[in-house]
């Protein structure tokens, strides 16, 4: 008996502590379906104490799935770390029940052939509400959680009815990988009872940053480049749809309280867009949301933070597809609690604020359904409009793996892309029928085919949040030119299949052609296997089985049979495994006697060593070692090229063996707290035959610390002095935004001149390479005349926002060079060579670093 008192009064006691939750983030007035646990029940903690896991998460949206008509879950896709990505489904049981023919009714919004209906009045419009792109940005799991559980419990009859008139679309997290590690981080180290001061370990950085995903990247910068599974499942799911909101949820630092968009007037809009979704779309839910937090009390602001200017944005990707995006912010707890400048800062009220913006997103779209249907159809039929007549005709028949990885990234983003059907050449640009293709302007897809290759440099405002520059043609390196006509076929509807290696097996040896993008995976894979290759360092023509007499460029790989430890059969087998899925085209040779150029036993061709290659990491991910530029490198080398790149903790700098590594990178950050002692040895290790690699502010730490000595002292325009005597000029303290935002290079698209000649780029063919300038540093002027690999042209930038002092700055500047220390190399960058994952063309200039940087020299200068 008294078993069965103490059980009932737990049971009351528990009850009355979930309703008083309930109360907290839903009203006390509302009911819910008791056959639907809630968050508190299912998760054996009060919602806002501690965080949720991930992989919890995903039960719960099951067992919603399973116990509520409103609700359905699709898993979408999954992360490197296998973690499934998955998005619920919320409406009435009616909607969900005929969720497919409600899918296939609203996309027919996005296609210009079809008329405007008399009424949308049974048309749903669709809401999705996107959580957790920044793993450490913490309250957007938990909020999705109960923000779940209210769509699919509540009993409020007012929201059930808008449910009827609408789709909503939950994404737990977007970032389900960086999630967890935050999730981890946080509960580990959560205090009872709660410690609020700032500086407990709670509230700092984790060991490991907690923003980005598997590879530290930034996934809500994805959107547009579509470099990783998470944000190629997103934008295949989105297609599916097409929202006409998405909200996309984010933290702020401690002290602020809440924002969302209206952004700043025009001066942040994207010149295509049209103005209707800024000042209208955007006030709707601004007077929405802003109705919402009154209602508890909240405060916030708007207009006076971020910018729409790009589709990189889980904010802006939504305006260039027919829908609005809006960035919601909320000031971090940094865990549980924390003490700010507004009071002490609650996980909990963050939860409860997220829960009402997305309340109230569903309120204003069900209210103006028909104002966010009408938009939609109206932007996809006026984009074909302005498109108008011509193509953009891209492709390289030398580098079919970069081309595909483009084209790729387009039929991802549903833009139209047709075959080219001849051969087509302009402005000294080679475009042949297989290899290159054709994009029509006037098409559904217009605004994104023109961010695609985006080079605008004309801007209404000088200050702006990130990028001003966010064309993926340049970045992925590929060779295009507008016209008005060409000659089109078919539209391309999938990627085209990847030929079989067709190459017969010699009893002489094999010639690797190097151009394509994928060559240097090819190249480790045989490597790997223990297959002798040489590098070509002068070109060669030669009889081939497979082409007859070909012409063969530098950096051509030479597989001869003769010098192997392996069988002529086992290397044939080598070679087929190793190019099986690339686009590289291998040849096999009858002689050693060359046609023209050097022979096949020239001392031209040299024999490639394995890359061992390691990069150092620190503890955090402030005031250190850049872990993005560290995570942008690790997947270059790891995911594209299957190189393994060991990463060691800058603490154990001193007593690492060097020895072991034939390449050392050292990515962007601070390297204040390494000692000269290691500086010395790392000097002496290059000396003795390795390659090192610098980029950003480690190049400039190499710089400075005599890592590479050979080049002039930055004159006064690159360090940016003034005359003792320049006039002073006193201004209001006001204006210290307007004045020091513009001077900031954020991101701006450069044509550059390559040395195609130097062993560093091989593989490249044109001259003419891309450069992101991100930040005002530039390399000093080598003292080599030899040494100035990528210098950017004075008058060819291309896209972005500069001022003309930092025009001046960048004029004929060079950001990529070499030096040499004894028998090794130095390599350095001013700027990330894969930035962002989708920089492919210098990217290619640190994978040929690893394999031919030993080989790099200079006879044009003294040598220590």
């Amino acid at each position: 008996m008294v078993k069965k008192i103490f059980t009932l009064l737990v049971a009351v006691l528990v009850g009355a502590a979930s309703q008083a939750q309930t109360s907290y983030y839903f009203g006390s007035d509302e009911q819910f379906d008791k056959s639907i646990p809630t968050p508190e029940e299912f998760f054996g903690f009060p919602i806002g104490s501690a965080l949720v896991r991930y992989d919890r998460v995903v039960e719960y949206f099951r067992l919603l799935d399973k116990l509520s008509d409103r609700a359905q879950l699709e898993v979408i896709g999954h992360t490197y770390e296998n973690r499934e990505y998955v998005i619920l489904h919320i409406s009435t049981a009616d909607n969900i029940r005929n969720l497919e023919q409600i899918r296939q009714q609203h996309v027919k919004l996005v296609d210009p052939k079809q008329p405007i209906p008399s009424s949308y009045d049974d048309q749903k419009v669709i809401v999705q509400l996107g959580y957790n792109v920044h793993g450490g940005e913490l309250a957007g799991t938990d909020a999705s959680v109960l923000s779940a559980y209210y769509f699919t419990a509540t009993q409020n009859a007012d929201i059930v009815k808008r449910l009827a008139d609408a789709v909503v679309l939950i994404e737990p997290a977007l970032n389900p990988d960086g999630r967890e590690r935050a999730a981890q981080y946080f509960n580990s180290f959560h205090n009872t009872p709660s410690v609020n001061d700032a500086l407990d370990i709670e509230h700092t950085q984790s060991f490991t940053p907690l923003r980005g995903n598997h590879f530290y990247a930034d996934l809500n910068r994805d959107w547009f480049a579509l470099i990783h599974p998470e944000s190629r499942a997103r934008a295949a799911y989105y297609h599916k749809w097409y929202p006409n909101i998405y909200i996309d949820y984010h933290e702020m630092g401690r002290n602020a309280s809440y924002y969302f968009e209206p952004s700043p007037v025009r001066s942040t809009w994207n010149y295509t867009i049209p103005e209707s979704t800024y000042a209208e779309l955007n006030v709707l839910l601004a007077n929405y949301f802003g109705a919402e937090l009154d209602s508890i009390g909240s405060l916030y602001f708007t207009k006076e933070n971020f910018d729409n200017i790009s589709p990189i944005y889980g904010s802006t990707y939504p305006d260039f597809e027919g829908g609005v995006g809006t960035t919601i912010e909320v000031g971090s707890s940094q865990g549980v609690q924390v003490e700010s400048s507004l009071g002490i800062h609650k996980f909990s009220k963050n939860l409860r604020d997220h829960v009402r913006t997305s309340i109230g997103a569903l309120k204003v779209g069900t209210d103006k359904k028909d104002i966010f249907l009408r938009h939609q159809q109206d932007f996809f039929k006026s984009a074909v409009t302005k498109g108008g007549n011509g193509y953009i005709v891209f492709g390289s028949y030398e580098d079919k793996g970069a081309t595909r990885l483009f084209l790729d990234n387009l039929l991802r983003h549903k833009i139209e892309v047709r075959q080219l059907s001849k051969d087509f050449s302009q402005n000294g640009k080679q475009f042949k029928a297989g290899d290159a293709y054709a994009i029509p302007l006037a098409q559904a897809q217009w605004r994104l085919v023109n961010a695609a290759f985006d080079e605008h440099t004309e801007f209404a405002d000088s200050i702006f949040m990130d990028i001003t520059a966010w064309s993926t043609a340049h970045g992925f390196g590929i060779p295009f030119v507008r016209t008005a006509s060409v000659g089109v076929g078919e539209v391309v509807s999938e990627l085209p299949a990847v030929a079989s290696a067709d190459f017969k097996k010699s009893q002489y040896a094999y010639a690797i052609d190097y151009s394509d993008f994928n060559a240097p995976r090819v190249l480790y894979s045989l490597l790997e296997r223990g297959v002798h290759v040489r590098a070509a360092f002068k070109p060669f023509t030669t009889e081939t089985v497979e082409a007859g007499s070909k012409a063969f460029a530098n950096g051509t790989l030479f597989v001869p049979l003769v010098y192997q430890t392996i069988s002529a059969d086992s290397l044939y087998s080598a070679l087929r495994l190793a190019v099986e899925g690339t686009d590289v085209q291998v040849y096999s040779l009858k002689t050693g006697l060359s046609q023209a150029g050097i022979d096949l036993g020239s001392d031209n061709l040299r024999e490639v060593r394995k890359p061992s290659v390691a990069t150092f990491v620190s503890v955090g991910g402030y005031g250190g070692i850049n872990w993005t530029a560290i995570g942008e490198i690790w997947h270059l080398l790891g995911y594209r090229h299957n190189i393994p790149l060991t990463k060691i903790f800058s603490d154990y700098a001193e007593s690492a063996p060097l020895n072991r590594y034939t390449t050392i990178i050292l990515a962007d950050g601070s390297y204040r707290s390494f000692s000269k002692q290691f500086v010395e040895r790392l000097r002496q290790w290059v000396a003795d035959g390795g390659v090192l690699i610098t980029t950003q502010r480690a190049s400039q730490w190499a710089i400075a610390n005599g890592l590479a000595a050979h080049f002039t002292s930055a004159d006064e325009k690159q360090k940016g002095d003034k005359p003792a005597n320049a006039e002073y000029v006193r201004l209001d303290y006001a204006q210290q935004r307007e004045v020091s935002g513009p001077n900031r290079i954020g991101g701006v698209l450069y044509a550059a001149d390559i040395d195609i000649t130097n062993p560093l780029a091989y593989g490249i063919h044109s001259r003419e390479i891309y450069s992101m300038k991100s930040g005002d540093f530039v390399l000093p002027r080598p003292q080599s005349r030899f040494a100035s690999l990528v210098q950017l042209k004075g008058d060819k930038q291309l896209g972005g926002y500069l001022t003309r002092a930092n025009q001046q700055k960048l004029k004929d500047a060079t950001v990529v060079a070499y030096d040499k220390i004894g028998q090794g190399t130095v390599v350095l960058f001013s700027e990330s060579p894969t930035y962002r994952g989708y920089w492919l063309s210098t990217g290619r200039i640190l994978t040929n670093a690893l394999f031919f940087g030993q080989y790099v020299s200079d006879s044009n200068r003294y040598r220590p």
